[in-house]
């Protein structure tokens, strides 16, 4: 099932103290050694998955597509599944007229999505872990059923059920736009505006902005929402924007763990695993339907929710389990 379990099983028997050598990756091999005893032919179909580089949340994405698709997709046992890195290898030599050409390219990060947007290729592509402002520099044909995202942002609809399932009565939600979300601001504003929630905004455009405009927002705003745009929210901003709303009493929703373990009072964000499950179910679905057809572009499906309970005892605010939260966001997305 895996195309280079074999080049593992050599370095294996040539060097077997070098050939694992760290833990990060040694789940990994070990698992492709256990995917490799699957019978498989040859000139089965292939489907490669290219990853930005060897970071350990690449690896881990890889690996719980891996496992999954094992798990779920019994039919993928009649294709190959190849993984790369396009730091160790060019895209070029990977994707060779006279080689054995993927049926589906699966990219992991930016840097793997955007080398292979540039490709001449109709090869159906799935554009996995990139933020959602990323798709436009892709050039992705959205009315073309070969290529797709699942994108790393969280859709607004969930931060905002979130909000009203933490709220008591009406709440005004500061949210502080950059360069790279703010034409996101229409449709957030839309979103609330069916949830019956109050935005108040500021955009800045260069990061001198940025505590003035977070001022102006903590005296208007019952609660601020963070959203992952560099300029405003980096490790020289986020210390700051997180002690000024704490002493301004707003708790600060965040978008991923490391901001509740610095001080934001919760976050819901897409685990590795939760990434890699959705894209082995859009595999499965590529693989199962034979019309090399892949769904339209979609934020995550599967989630994770952090909470501080120090925050929040601090704040007074009397905040339900991550659990709780989390079975609650899920009901309402059900219907």
């Amino acid at each position: 099932m895996i195309a280079d379990a074999s080049a593992i099983k050599d370095r294996l028997r040539r060097n077997p103290e070098t050939a694992l050598p760290t833990t990060t990756n040694r789940r990994l091999l070990l698992l492709l050694l256990i995917l490799a005893s699957c019978p498989v032919y040859s000139d089965a179909p292939l489907l490669l998955i290219l990853q930005s580089g060897s970071a350990p949340v690449y690896q881990e994405v890889t690996r719980s597509i891996l496992t999954s698709v094992e798990s779920i997709c019994s039919e993928c046992r009649n294709y190959r599944i190849s993984q790369a890195n396009i730091e160790d290898e060019p895209l070029e030599k990977l994707l060779e007229p006279d080689g054995d050409k993927p049926i589906l390219l699966v990219t992991i990060g930016v840097n793997a999505a955007r080398r292979v947007a540039e490709l001449q290729s109709a090869t159906p592509r799935l554009y996995t872990l990139i933020p959602l402002s990323t798709a436009a520099s892709l050039n992705m044909d959205e009315s073309s059923a070969s290529t797709s995202a699942i994108y790393l942002d969280q859709p607004f609809t969930r931060h905002l059920n979130l909000i009203k399932l933490i709220g008591t009565g009406k709440q005004v939600v500061g949210v502080l736009f950059g360069p790279v979300t703010q034409d996101s601001s229409a449709v957030l504003k839309l979103a609330a505006a069916e949830l019956g929630i109050s935005i108040r905004q500021e955009t800045v455009t260069e990061q001198s902005q940025v505590g003035p405009a977070l001022r102006r927002l903590l005296e208007e705003s019952d609660l601020l929402l963070a959203l992952p745009d560099p300029l405003v929210y980096n490790q020289n901003t986020i210390f700051n924007i997180l002690l000024s709303s704490y002493h301004n009493q707003v708790p600060v929703v965040g978008f991923s763990a490391s901001y509740v373990k610095a001080g934001a009072l919760l976050a819901v964000y897409s685990t590795p695993s939760n990434i890699g499950r959705q894209i082995a179910e859009t595999i499965r679905q590529f693989v199962t339907t034979g019309s090399n057809a892949l769904p339209d572009a979609a934020f995550p499906r599967y989630f994770s929710i952090e909470v501080n309970r120090n925050v929040a005892r601090s704040l007074d605010i009397d905040l339900p389990s991550a659990i709780e939260l989390q079975k609650h966001l899920e009901q309402l997305e059900e219907r």
